[in-house]
């Protein structure tokens, strides 16, 4: 009898383990509400590197707010003389009740032009200023725009991770699906492949110098590298902080006509 209810247990504790402890939707939700302040702030040094190794350094701004459950991020080119003023704002919604798409609205300000234009959601996975990211990929991605699965679970750089897959539901997308490494511990992004229309590897991003700053998980080093073209962008922040004061003005429209985020 005794090693019978021993085989049981063990029957049992099989049972129970594996079964997965969350499902795909529910860790992409996690991702996405992964805590970054109600404000924060950084200056990122963008280089971007070509086939033949030249390099081209760029310097951005970024400031973030939370206005209700809206999320409004600004972005402004600070550095070289060519895109200095060219400046990008976003306002990222949650997903309606009914679980419909709310889609982002963006604005783009071209100083030479002395003129905003709305980024419609097609351009969405355009190229973001001649950087391997794409304008999608400076905001946060709406939930309702992709379905997800879990492929597996495997260690980056020590860390136990799942494997997270977002397919488009939209199947004219240029990037048909990603497939995310997410840290089982924290929720953050450790690695990614991106795939086209073809579903073929277009880009990969790495996530490197991953740390803890006032409570908040931040990745400070992203090397975004597009494959067809072997053209690669590092990102790398700076001068990070969380919770701190930043003017509401900066995130209208009218102040990237005027100028007025530096």
């Amino acid at each position: 009898m005794r090693k019978l209810i021993i085989i049981c247990a063990v029957i049992m504790l099989a049972a129970v383990t594996s079964v997965p402890a969350q499902t795909a939707q529910e860790i992409a939700k996690a991702v996405y509400d992964l805590p970054d302040g109600n404000t924060s702030s950084h200056v990122a040094v963008l280089t971007l590197i070509d086939k033949a190794g030249k390099s081209r350094v760029r310097e951005i701004a970024q400031y973030n707010m939370k206005d209700g459950t809206t999320k409004k991020c600004v972005t402004v080119f600070r550095s070289p003389k060519d895109v200095a003023g060219v400046s990008y704002l976003s306002f990222d919604y949650p997903d309606n009740p009914d679980g419909s798409l709310k889609d982002s609205d963006s604005w783009l300000y071209l100083p030479a032009m002395k003129k905003v234009r709305r980024v419609s959601g097609s351009s969405k996975d355009d190229d973001f200023q001649g950087t391997d990211f794409t304008y999608d990929d400076m905001g946060d991605r709406s939930l309702g725009k992709d379905t997800f699965a879990i492929l597996g679970e495997e260690t980056v750089d020590g860390i136990s991770c799942w494997k997270l897959e977002y397919t488009a539901k939209d199947k004219g997308a240029k990037i048909s699906r990603r497939v995310l490494w997410i840290g089982k511990d924290n929720y953050v992004t450790y690695k990614g492949e991106y795939y086209d229309k073809q579903n073929k590897l277009f880009k990969t991003m790495e996530c490197q110098d991953i740390a803890q700053i006032d409570g908040y998980w931040t990745t400070k080093k992203m090397i975004m590298t597009t494959l067809t073209t072997n053209h690669k962008t590092v990102y790398e922040m700076k001068d990070i902080q969380y919770d701190n004061d930043i003017n509401p003005a900066f995130f209208t429209v009218s102040a990237l006509e005027r100028e007025q985020v530096k």
